[in-house]
């Protein structure tokens, strides 16, 4: 990564020591301050144990609600969640292998679910959210779940967290069990909100973009992306969507 990214090292270590003080299960960080080596921001973390069985997303629930109500932090500023903001940059990576009509597609996509989550009515409290909160983002130690990758804490409606696991649901292959788990552990499902749709839709849409930046140079991307733009033209939300 490049040293513009500094500012973002920075704020993922303030957010650890947050958390730590706040007594939420995350990495911890060895060092409070980000370095700078050979011109590239490295931040350095406490080792964790090896894992003792998978993640599952009653893990991460569990974590959710101890992030949700927590208070926003007053030594440093978290920045809105920016779902849509990578869109315009995966799509320039994508360059001329992506349809341009796929390309103009999304864009608008982008433009018209941005303006409809800005317009929401959120059923929780907006406040601190982890922004990524995925299963791989916990691992599962000796002493319980922790949370990791702290880059993408943001203040921002809390439901953005909850629509990740139902898009799971819904797009990858999570089973109806599982994600009953986690809506059991959280203590609400976040389909039973009227304003579900649109944070799922700003979120397919910027995850189909994303894969458009691989691409160039990985086929199986390319027929990825192309799975996931044909699904949404034709509004079809069971298309399963799948890692490449």
């Amino acid at each position: 990564r490049d040293a513009e990214l500094l500012a973002r090292a920075r704020r993922e270590l303030a957010v650890a020591l947050w958390l730590e003080e706040a007594g939420v299960p995350a990495v911890r960080a060895a060092e409070p301050t980000a370095l700078i080596v050979d011109g590239h921001p490295v931040t350095v973390w406490r080792r964790l144990p090896d894992p003792v069985r998978p993640t599952e997303p009653r893990d991460v629930a569990a974590l959710l609600r101890l992030v949700h109500e927590l208070p926003l932090p007053s030594s440093f500023e978290l920045p809105p969640r920016e779902l849509l903001g990578g869109v315009e940059r995966w799509l320039r990576l994508a360059g001329d292998v992506i349809d341009p009509a796929d390309a103009a597609y999304l864009r608008e996509r982008r433009d018209g679910f941005a303006s409809a989550a800005a317009a929401l009515t959120p059923r929780l409290t907006p406040g601190p959210i982890h922004g990524d909160a995925l299963p791989r983002n916990v691992h599962v130690g000796p002493d319980g779940p922790v949370l990791i990758d702290l880059e993408t804490f943001s203040a921002d409606l809390r439901e953005h967290d909850l629509v990740v696991m139902a898009l799971s649901r819904d797009r990858y292959g999570l089973p109806a069990e599982a994600y009953d788990a986690f809506t059991a552990t959280y203590g609400w499902d976040v389909r039973e909100w009227d304003g579900c749709a649109v944070l799922r839709g700003a979120r397919e849409t910027a995850s189909c973009a994303w894969v458009a930046q691989h691409a160039p140079s990985n086929p199986k991307a390319l027929a990825e992306f192309e799975r996931r733009v044909a699904s949404l033209r034709n509004e079809d939300p069971g298309v399963r969507w799948y890692p490449f």
